[in-house]
């Protein structure tokens, strides 16, 4: 029954897309307009019932209501006919009912910006670190946070809550009058955003772990991404400091560009990573962690973190540039490595019965899918298997770098188990250059169904590789 009702009200599944969307109207309609049909979700998480929520839900059914009474008066039409018709432009309402409240939302929002402000005004002391990057922004804040906690009265933003209003809920909530370091993980959707969450935090120290295609869709090129992420180096404070990834030219140019310029010539960088003075040699990984030198202004030492793929080691490099900045030594660095846990599905590895599971679901990009799939190729397995439904949020390039990963998978993998219709094309492209057998890939609906489908195609000990778990606002 509750199937029935959704097919013919699809409020609820249309309200969730767009509270993981955050609430861009813009974004909504384009989802929209690709998928009008699309009913009963196989959602990964509930709609949060927030006031929010609660007021675009009874806003919708209110307009809907509305509408219907007023044109079926007006122009004779049923009442009930048209309530039915309008499900099939619900987003519309939805939208509608969110321009009502929009005054008082923008109003809550500033308030609780301004409690914000204030209170960072009464903690002189407080050393604040911020981190965005097309990627490796989590990761990179939890090797931090692990290796500061013990020094220091240390607070970071939980999981991914990297909006203005996330991280304000955070200081207002978590930080205290003792806390020493707040580590702030931001992201943005478009330019102007990192921008104005630095102006409200104002931090010392800003990392950019990555400038990469992640999200091109939105942002339309690599040069704006670039542009958005250097926007927190341009808003740290006098005589803060950039910790930039060497690996990416881009960040190399700007920062040229930064110390020409007056305004922002206080600001300092550091760069790590190859061709800088934090780097990394002899880099053994294995399932069990990763093993390599580290080398620094301070001195060399053996590091070994108990975390899988070498893609850790970059933002492990990062994560020290910063913890040097804030006094740590390199002996209370290699002591502290071997405390860090591995950040949730983020080859993440488990057993279920004889299968070994590599769990690296959670926003995969083509430099975490090539790290899975180097540990999925050395892992000792009797059979290797993929489940996959591609990369996401890639724009022009996501054709390609889908093609490559079917290529690179198909010299690894036993059997190919390709979820949704999202990048199928592209991996079928990519698995037909190969030479992959037909008989070996398998299109399933969703990675639960790839799930299920293991009990008819695995070996005993064999080795899945779960990459990538589409948003619900994909297909």
């Amino acid at each position: 029954m509750s199937k029935i009702l959704a097919e013919i009200f699809p409020i609820l599944d249309h309200l969730y897309i767009y509270q993981i969307l955050e609430y861009d109207s813009v974004v909504f309609l384009s989802w929209f307009c690709k998928y009008p049909l699309k009913r009963n979700l196989q959602v990964k998480h509930k709609l949060q019932f927030s006031k929010k929520v609660v007021a675009l839900l009874l806003g919708t059914i209110f307009w809907q209501i509305f509408a219907a009474y007023f044109l079926s008066i007006q122009y004779s039409i049923s009442f009930w006919l048209l309530i039915i018709f309008f499900q099939f432009i619900t987003p519309i309402f939805i939208i509608l009912s969110h321009l009502n409240i929009l005054p008082f939302e923008i109003y809550l929002k500033d308030k609780i910006l301004d409690k914000t402000k204030q209170k960072l005004k009464h903690l002189p002391n407080l050393k604040i670190v911020a981190i965005t990057g097309s990627f490796g922004k989590t990761s990179t804040k939890d090797i931090l946070y692990t290796l500061l906690w013990k020094k220091y009265y240390v607070v970071k933003t939980p999981k991914s809550f990297n909006t203005p209003l996330g991280i304000a809920q955070t200081i207002l909530e978590d930080v205290k009058s003792n806390t020493q370091i707040l580590i702030a993980e931001i992201g943005a959707y478009r330019l102007g955003e990192i921008a104005k969450i630095a102006r409200l935090i104002k931090p010392q120290i800003g990392i950019i772990t990555a400038v990469a295609p992640q999200h091109l869709e939105r942002f339309g090129s690599l040069e704006n991404i670039a542009q958005a992420k250097f926007e927190l180096v341009k808003n740290l404070t006098p005589q803060g400091l950039a910790i930039l990834n060497s690996e990416y030219s881009v960040l190399n140019n700007l920062a040229s560009y930064l110390r020409g310029s007056l305004r922002e010539a206080s600001v300092r960088t550091k760069f790590y990573g190859q061709n800088s003075p934090v780097f990394a040699s002899d880099i053994k990984t294995s399932i069990d962690g990763t093993s390599f030198t580290m080398h620094t202004p301070r001195g060399i030492t053996q590091i070994y973190i108990p975390l899988t793929g070498e893609h850790h080691v970059s933002n492990f490099l990062a994560a020290v540039t910063a913890a040097m900045q804030l006094g740590l030594g390199l002996q209370e660095i290699r002591r502290r490595a071997n405390l860090l846990l591995p950040t949730p599905h983020r080859l993440e590895i488990s057993k279920q019965g004889s299968l070994t599971i590599i769990d690296n679901t959670y926003n995969t990009n083509p430099k975490s899918a090539k790290s899975s799939l180097n540990l999925l190729r050395n892992y000792p397995a009797s059979q290797r298997i993929i489940i996959t439904p591609g990369l996401v949020e890639l724009g022009k390039e996501a054709g390609k770098e889908n093609q490559n990963l079917a290529k690179t998978a198909a010299e690894i993998v036993d059997q190919f188990i390709i979820v949704g219709e999202n990048a199928k094309k592209d991996l079928l492209v990519g698995l037909k250059a190969a030479r992959f057998p037909k008989e070996k890939i398998h299109p399933v609906n969703s990675t639960k169904e790839g799930i299920n489908l293991l009990a008819q195609i695995s070996k005993p000990n064999a080795a899945v590789l779960l990459e990538n778990d589409l948003p619900d606002q994909y297909f």
